[in-house]
């Protein structure tokens, strides 16, 4: 059953009625907010560069999401554990990756990536074959 409102003025009807002139922050796709004093995380010039970082940065949210609502099932959680974190640990590479992607100074910001095994990949010499 809806509720029906009755205004006593059309100023009143125009303060409900109208939108309010700024809108509602929206919710960042990112989901780390870095510091932007540090060079290191300060964002790079390359908007592709970032726009791929947002999408590295939704798909880890996705990923978190899905694997959260197989978690509430106890049985499910029980029998995919490791299912369950292996995909938390490509949750966590793919924002990792959208940190150095969204860098102004990408080779410094691998070099600060938490997970070692991640950071070892990326560091690694050698050159990249070509076919």
């Amino acid at each position: 059953m809806n509720k029906v409102v009755r205004f006593r003025s059309p100023e009143q009807f125009r303060r409900h009625a109208v939108a309010p002139a700024t809108p509602l922050p929206r919710r960042p796709i990112r989901r780390i907010e870095l510091p932007v004093d540090d060079p290191v995380l300060a964002p790079t010039a390359d908007v592709l560069l970032q726009r791929i970082s947002d999408e590295l940065d939704f798909a880890w949210r996705q990923l978190d999401l899905a694997a959260a609502t197989m978690a509430r099932d106890n049985l499910t959680s029980i029998r995919h554990r490791p299912s369950l974190q292996s995909i938390d640990v490509v949750g966590q590479t793919l924002g990792q990756l959208a940190v150095v992607l969204r860098s102004s100074l990408p080779d410094e910001a691998v070099s600060r990536v938490p997970m070692s095994d991640l950071r070892g990949r990326l560091q690694r010499c050698g050159g990249v074959r070509q076919a």
